[in-house]
């Protein structure tokens, strides 16, 4: 799961761009939220106002919960069973990429997941994070790299693959491998 661009990519390379509504609708926001500012407290025009911001607010997450559906219901028709990182979404939330990840919605969007996988019999499976974009996907050779370096070339192997094409894959794998190294993790006891 991503924020710009890529709101998710699978470990066979599609990659879903993120609509980022939130973004797209912050310029009417701002004059929205301007033109409430001038308004007297209390009075009808101030409530019109505050009406008008809190329909686009509305229009951003009525958008973004159709998007979550459509994605949730193409991955859970197309797979038997959905990986995912377990990722610090509050922790994420509090930090430099915040308004990012509100903009995507990852808590919403696994919630919805889940259910529609539960309705559908298939499982949702969240793997930990640790080093799933620093591994290589062919050989597991282990290099950290910054974020901006979005092409993952391994020095060991020569592999070369989008980096977050090599993570998902990493996030697969480590989803079919148990801590023994053989079986489903989920069915290690």
């Amino acid at each position: 799961m991503g924020t710009n661009p890529h709101f998710l990519v699978t470990s066979e390379g599609e990659m879903v761009q993120a609509p980022r509504y939130l973004h797209k609708a912050q310029h009417k926001l701002a004059i929205a939220q301007r033109d409430l500012a001038r308004k007297k407290r209390g009075s009808n025009r101030y409530e019109k106002a505050r009406r008008q911001i809190a329909k686009l607010h509305r229009k951003i997450a009525n958008q973004r919960r159709d998007f979550h559906h459509k994605i949730a219901r193409r991955l859970v028709n197309r797979y038997g069973a959905i990986v995912h990182e377990d990722l610090n979404i509050l922790g994420l939330g509090r930090s430099h990429v915040a308004k990012g990840v509100h903009d995507a919605g990852w808590a919403q969007f696994l919630r919805i997941l889940a259910y529609k996988a539960e309705e559908a019999g298939r499982q949702v499976i969240t793997v930990d994070p640790k080093y799933t974009s620093q591994d290589c996907p062919v050989c597991g050779h282990r290099e950290r790299r910054p974020l901006w370096v979005r092409e993952f070339t391994c020095p060991a192997c020569g592999a070369s693959l989008h980096r977050d094409v090599a993570a998902a894959r990493n996030i697969l794998a480590k989803a079919w491998t148990g801590p023994s190294g053989t079986g489903p993790a989920w069915a290690v006891p």
